[in-house]
């Protein structure tokens, strides 16, 4: 129990991280392409706490999934509604990538200092998980179910033909995410794919500390 407590601790900065860059991308944009309504809202901040969903952070920390608050937009506020609304959308995931990439070189860094600090390794543990966490919320939120970024870029190219379907979909789309928490589905659409991506960086990262040495 001591451990997992311990466990839980040393993921929130990696949950805060990629919570506050996410919902920070979508708003920023937003604001980018004319529309102020997250300005107005006080999301155009990295500060995690504009941005933390409690239920979502909860399950984020039990069980390495969950969510952030939505950042409102108003898509009438855009030069070009359907443009804008799909760069908002996946500007979040974008960010994470981005995060995922930027926490690898500084992981690369720390371990090029080679310091020998008592709290050394834990702090590559933190910007590791950090690495990981940041992939795996970039890709959960591709999945095209709603609420997620995935699901509101298909609803934007698609809506007009398929209003009906995309009106009762939604009505389902919380009820799908935990089925698929419960079975486990979570592990074929994101997990493996992220660990096949964490893989890759960190090998990208092993060869260039390579070619420090």
């Amino acid at each position: 129990m001591f451990q997992q407590a311990i466990e839980i601790l040393l993921s929130l900065p990696a949950v805060f991280l990629a919570i506050s860059f996410h919902e920070y991308a979508h708003a920023f944009t937003a604001d980018k392409l004319g529309d102020d309504t997250p300005r107005r809202q006080g999301r155009l901040t990295l500060a995690p706490l504009a941005h933390v969903d409690w239920i979502g952070l909860i399950l984020f920390a039990l069980f390495g999934y969950g969510w952030a608050k939505p950042v409102q937009v108003n898509p009438s506020n855009f030069k070009n509604k359907k443009t804008g609304d799909i760069l908002v959308s996946l500007s979040g995931p974008a960010a994470n990538f981005l995060v995922a990439i930027i926490c690898l070189l500084l992981y690369v860094a720390l371990i090029a200092v080679n310091s020998s600090a008592a709290a050394m390794d834990t702090i590559l543990a933190v910007v590791d998980y950090c690495i990981y966490l940041n992939i795996v919320f970039a890709l959960l939120n591709l999945i095209p179910i709603p609420p997620l970024d995935g699901y509101h870029v298909i609803k934007t190219l698609l809506f007009r033909s398929w209003t009906r379907f995309f009106i009762a979909y939604e009505k389902l789309g919380i009820f799908i995410l935990f089925a698929f928490l419960l079975f486990g589905l979570f592990d074929f659409a994101v997990s493996r794919p992220a660990l096949t991506i964490y893989s890759f960086l960190m090998t990208t990262g092993q060869s260039i500390l390579t070619l420090l040495q």
